[in-house]
């Protein structure tokens, strides 16, 4: 009996402990939103001071502009999506899991226990597989922002006015570096635990 109750005991602080982890989850997606809301917003300050430059210096249509740019915007506000998307789904999961957790428990003790035992082997590889998709969504949707920013950044910081030519270039560079697979010079974009990206 002794022993079913320290399982039981066992049982409760391993889903204590499961409950502050998707907290501190809530903690992470919220931070990454904020993330994201910040490259909208830096994204769309630049695009707004290219389009204007543009504009004025080189006399390209505004319009013209957009449909130009579209096609990276578009990319963007996909990834975003999807990258939310997932980080939600990824919470719904965990939140699932912890009532099933507290109802294996809600059994007899030792039937609980086991069946506690039984749900956390069972997704143990799930949740890793999911952890690593999430970390490779956030590293490979930063760089393609920061890459996004620094092409179309170098454009409006060259010193000498910016030209249709050298708009178009920087298009084609984004868009074929996209194609190589979201790689920045051949470095492979890693997220990795309380950091931004970085090079390999």
């Amino acid at each position: 009996m002794a022993l079913a109750e320290d399982l039981g005991r066992l049982a409760r602080e391993v889903i204590a402990s499961y409950e502050a982890r998707i907290a501190s989850v809530e903690r992470i997606i919220e931070a990454t939103h904020e993330t994201l809301e910040a490259f909208r917003s830096q994204r769309e300050a630049m695009r707004t001071r290219l389009r204007e430059t543009l504009a004025r210096s080189a006399s390209l249509r505004k319009r013209d502009f957009d449909a130009m740019m579209q096609g990276i915007l578009a990319r963007q506000e996909a990834r975003e999506r999807a990258l939310k998307n997932t980080m939600r789904h990824y919470l719904r999961e965990r939140r699932a899991l912890a009532a099933s957790l507290k109802g294996a428990l809600d059994g007899s003790e030792t039937n609980g226990t086991t069946t506690l035992q039984n749900l956390l082997t069972s997704t143990a590889a799930r949740w890793e597989a999911q952890e690593r998709e999430i970390r490779a969504l956030l590293a490979e949707f930063q760089g393609e922002q920061e890459e996004v920013a620094r092409t179309l950044g170098g454009l409006l910081s060259g010193g000498r006015s910016a030209r249709v030519k050298d708009f178009k270039a920087a298009l084609t560079i984004i868009q074929s570096r996209r194609e190589l697979g979201g790689r920045d010079g051949g470095g492979q974009m890693r997220l990795l635990p309380g950091e931004g990206a970085r090079s390999l």
